[in-house]
């Protein structure tokens, strides 16, 4: 199988814990690939969980080791002959070890939870499969209590022919040994869990639900209260309407951040952005900040979508211009990230790509103050069914630093959209004092328009459908440019 693998040289920029560095990983094959998971090892590089196969069929493991400038130390592929096999996230253990969890699928489709202890240099320490009673898992992730149990959590089916999924907790301990399984089966509703946590007083757990649990609640989403004996003591609706995608994370003994999809239903063009709250005990909001364009569609990343290190260096990422049930689209998109304080205020925005489509799967923050991103990217003009994998390791300003000779992906203040468009365009930018520009491409200037910081809407009902050149300047330089097709 012919592979090649691409990668950014590194700027080091002196911080006080120690060189950031910046890259681009990119990895391409025959094959369809989706990553899962990212974690950092002792000396700052990375451990990569990623599926392989063809697309809507079975998935085998890919995992990648990484040093911290995005050179590959190691590859290692994991593939279960009975079936598939897939990492949904990794965990450090004690010792320098790591814990994938996932699932592994039998011939007849049946699934059982998936356990992989790791060293550092992807060595398997543990390969340990366990048959929990549910046919169907659509999904599996997990975290260390203040225990040192493992708390296993997804939804799944306990027939292969039901469509409802439901919710499920596995308590293992130190050992990986099971001591308990909690199935929540509600048979009149269906669910999906997306994030769980230990509360910071230690004294059950909460669950993010997309979906009703039980109660006649007009939420959407839920957030489940457990206790350590896994009942379900409290259901409360879902603060600030977000749905799909909801990550979660303790802030401090108080307050807890929580992210996810944030429709807007009266919307034309249709406007979907990535919630990320700041809630108290009783869940009410503090603070909250809404990310994304106006007039598109922006999503969180699947699987985790923000992270931090330090309560002032919070990182939250996404796909900007997301077409919805296209998985090989051939619209462009951008993976976005923004870096907020403690309070919600955002310090910045980067956009990235804008040439291919891609999808923003995982990120997590970085020891460094950065953090590191984990998409795919197609390219419908040279690719059939199958994605590639991208990885952009950024420092605490949102910036690459690397250089190589191969074309490095752009880096973006300033975004058009949607594209392709019709009467009107929203132009997202970072920039003062900047103006637009659309170029037929005999290079006549047909159009120009002011911009202010922040969105800006732009009537082109007047230009004729077609293909068109735009450049955004600033001081009467270009800062970008691009192609957008008016319908």
């Amino acid at each position: 199988m012919k592979k090649t693998l691409f990668f950014l040289g590194i700027i080091l920029i002196w911080t006080n814990s120690y060189a950031q560095s910046g890259f681009i990983f990119r990895y391409s094959s025959p094959d369809d690939k989706i990553p899962s998971a990212i974690t950092e090892t002792a000396d700052h590089g990375f451990i990569i969980a990623s599926s392989f196969g063809t697309y809507a069929s079975i998935h085998n493991t890919l995992l990648f080791r990484l040093n911290k400038h995005g050179d590959t130390l190691k590859t290692k592929k994991l593939i279960n002959p009975d079936g598939g096999c897939s990492i949904s996230n990794l965990l450090k253990l004690p010792g320098g070890l790591f814990l994938g969890v996932g699932a592994k699928t039998l011939p007849l489709g049946q699934n059982r939870l998936w356990l992989l202890v790791l060293s550092d240099s992807l060595q398997i320490i543990k390969d340990t499969s366990y048959n929990f009673g549910l046919q169907i898992v659509s999904s599996n992730f997990g975290f260390l209590d203040h225990r040192d149990n493992l708390i296993v959590y997804g939804c799944g089916q306990t027939d292969s022919l039901k469509i409802a999924s439901h919710p499920f907790i596995w308590l293992l301990g130190p050992n990986l040994d099971s001591l308990k399984f909690s199935y929540y089966n509600d048979s009149i509703h269906s669910q999906h869990v997306y994030s769980m946590m230990e509360k910071s007083d230690t004294t059950g757990y909460f669950m993010m639900l997309t979906g009703k649990y039980l109660i006649n609640n007009s939420s959407y989403s839920q957030i489940l209260t457990v206790d350590y004996a896994m009942n379900i003591t409290k259901i409360d609706s879902m603060p600030g309407k977000l749905a799909l995608y909801l990550n979660s994370k303790v802030l401090n003994t108080d307050e807890i951040l929580i992210s996810g999809k944030r429709d807007y239903p009266s919307s034309s063009p249709r406007t979907d952005k990535i919630g990320i709250l700041k809630i108290d005990k009783s869940f009410l909001i503090k603070e909250s900040y809404f990310l994304g364009p106006d007039d598109t569609i922006t999503y969180p990343s699947v699987n985790n979508n923000f992270d931090f290190t330090d309560p002032n260096k919070i990182y939250c990422a996404g796909t900007v211009n997301v077409n919805i049930g296209a998985v090989f689209s051939t619209i462009p998109s951008f993976i976005s990230i923004g870096k907020f304080d403690t309070s919600l205020n955002l310090l910045w925005q980067r956009y990235f790509g804008g040439d291919q489509y891609y999808v923003v799967y995982t990120m997590v923050a970085t020891s460094d103050g950065g953090c590191i991103i984990g998409s795919t990217s197609f390219d419908y003009a040279k690719q059939n069914k199958e994605r590639d994998l991208q990885f952009i390791k950024i420092d605490s300003n949102g910036l690459i630093n690397g250089q190589n000779d191969l074309p490095p992906i752009t880096r973006f203040k300033t975004v058009l959209y949607p594209n392709p468009g019709k009467d009107w365009v929203c132009v997202n930018t970072q920039l003062t004092d900047a103006e637009l520009v659309f170029y037929d491409l005999t290079g006549r200037e047909i159009c120009a328009q002011s911009l202010v910081l922040g969105n800006n809407p732009v009537n082109v009902q007047k230009l004729k459908s077609g293909l068109y050149i735009y450049k955004i300047l600033q001081n009467s330089e270009v800062r970008e440019c691009g192609k957008w097709i008016k319908e």
